[in-house]
C-alpha cells in the first residue's frame, strides 16, 4: 500500500505506526514499512503540493481490506492511499 501523509504533520512516524497497528488490529501482518520521505506531488491534492510517501507491505484477509480502506479514508492526515496486490512472490 502506498500512503501519502500530510507534510505539515510534526511527526509522521506516529501516523505510520497507527497504520501498522490498524493492519494488525484487522488480523493482518505487516511485512515491511518503507518511508520515502517528503516528495513533490504530481498535482495538487487537498491544496497540498508535497506529501510524505510511505510504502507498507502487508498480508490481510481480503474481507478486511474494505474496512482498512474505510478507516484510512477517514484519517485527516492521510492525503491519499492506494492498495496494490503483490505479484505472488
Amino acid at each position: 500500500m502506498m500512503v501519502i501523509i500530510d507534510p505539515t504533520v510534526e511527526d509522521h512516524s506516529v501516523e505510520v505506526k497507527a497504520i501498522e497497528e490498524l493492519v494488525v488490529k484487522l488480523g493482518g501482518e505487516v511485512a515491511k514499512t518503507d518511508v520515502w520521505g517528503k516528495r513533490r506531488l504530481a498535482y495538487e491534492i487537498k491544496k497540498l503540493t508535497e506529501g510524505i510517501y510511505v510504502v507498507v507491505e502487508f498480508k490481510i484477509d481480503p474481507d478486511q481490506l474494505k474496512e482498512l480502506n474505510r478507516v484510512l479514508s477517514l484519517r485527516p492526515l492521510i492525503v491519499r492511499h492506494l492498495n496494490v496486490a503483490a505479484d505472488g512472490k
